[in-house]
C-alpha cells in the first residue's frame, strides 16, 4: 500500500532561486518525503524544521544539505527570513555518477544535514548562488544537461570540503568498507518499504551475510538491523507524529502484513505503542 504522506519531486532537473518570507508561507506546516536533493543556505533569518524526524533551528550561515528521499516538516522561519536554494531532480540524481569520492560522506550528510559555516564560507556560498541564478535565466543553461551536472558536482564537492573541515565527521575514502556501508544506505532507501531483512541487503551487494554484518558493524557501529530500524521508525515517526493516517495503513506501507507484528516491532525500538507514540 502507497502511504498517503504529500511526496514532493521537482518536475525540471534543476532549480535554483531565493526564498524569503512570504513565497515560503505554502511550505509551512506541510510534512512532506521529498524525492529531490537540495542544497539551502540560510543567509538571514531563523528556521525551526523537523528533518528526519530531528528538529533543527536553522541560523544565519548555516548550509542544509538534503539528499533525495528524506522527510521535513518547516513549522516556524522569522518574518526576515532569506534563503538561497539549489534543488535537482531525484531522476537527474539517480542517472549521472557522481565521483566515488564523495559517496562515502552521504551517510555523515543524512545523519548531519545542518551544519554551521563560517561567515567567509557562508559568502562564498552566496556569490555562487547568486552567479547560479543567472546562469538559470538562460534556457541554453537549463538544456545542456552536461552544465547542470557540472553544478551539481559543484554543489556535491563544496559540501564535501565542508564536512571534511569538520574531522569529527570525517571518513577516509580509501576504505572499502565505508563505500559498502554507503552502498548499504542507498539500497536501504530505496527498498526499506518492502525489504527488512539484512540478507537481502548482503545478497544485492554480493556478499556473504556474516561479511556483510560485520563490515557494516566495523564502518557504522550499527549492525545492518539495527540501521534498518532507524530507517523505518523515522519514517513511522514523522508520519505519527504528523497526520491522522491510520497505524494499520503506516504499517502496511512500510512493509508490515500484520498490524500486531508493526505494533510489537515499534515498541521494542522506542518502548511505547504508535498510538501511545502519537499521543505523547
Amino acid at each position: 500500500m502507497e502511504s498517503d504522506i504529500p511526496r514532493y519531486n521537482l518536475t525540471v532537473d534543476y532549480k535554483v532561486g531565493e526564498g524569503f518570507g512570504e513565497n515560503l508561507l505554502g511550505y509551512k506546516n506541510v510534512h512532506c518525503k521529498i524525492e529531490a536533493g537540495f542544497f539551502i543556505l540560510c543567509t538571514k533569518g531563523t528556521i525551526q524544521a523537523t528533518i528526519n524526524g530531528n528538529h533543527y533551528d536553522i541560523v544565519e550561515n548555516d548550509l542544509i544539505t538534503l539528499p533525495p528521499n528524506y522527510f521535513m516538516e518547516i513549522h516556524e522561519f522569522s518574518s526576515d527570513i532569506h534563503i538561497y536554494y539549489a534543488g535537482f531532480s531525484f531522476q537527474f540524481i539517480e542517472n549521472i555518477n557522481l565521483m566515488k569520492s564523495t559517496q562515502h560522506l552521504l551517510p555523515i550528510i543524512m545523519q548531519n544535514p545542518v551544519i554551521k559555516l563560517s561567515p567567509l564560507q557562508a559568502n562564498s556560498y552566496k556569490m555562487f548562488y547568486e552567479s547560479s541564478i543567472l546562469a538559470y535565466t538562460s534556457t541554453r543553461t537549463l538544456a545542456n544537461k552536461e552544465i547542470v551536472k557540472a553544478v551539481l558536482t559543484m554543489f556535491v564537492e563544496g559540501a564535501t570540503e565542508v564536512y571534511k573541515l569538520q574531522n569529527k565527521w570525517y571518513i577516509s575514502s580509501q576504505s572499502r568498507k565505508y563505500e559498502i556501508y554507503q552502498e548499504f544506505i542507498q539500497l536501504l532507501m530505496k527498498h526499506y518499504t518492502v525489504h527488512h531483512s539484512t540478507s537481502f541487503y548482503a545478497s544485492h551487494l554480493g556478499l556473504t551475510l556474516p561479511h556483510f554484518c560485520s563490515t557494516i558493524k566495523k564502518a557504522a557501529g550499527n549492525t545492518p538491523l539495527e540501521i534498518i530500524a532507524s530507517v523505518i521508525l523515522m519514517d513511522a515517526k514523522s508520519r505519527l507524529k504528523s497526520s491522522n493516517e491510520p497505524v494499520k495503513n503506516i504499517a502496511l506501507s512500510l512493509g508490515f502484513n500484520n498490524i500486531s507484528f508493526f505494533n510489537k516491532y515499534f515498541k521494542q525500538h522506542t518502548g511505547v505503542t504508535p498510538q501511545e507514540y502519537r499521543g505523547h
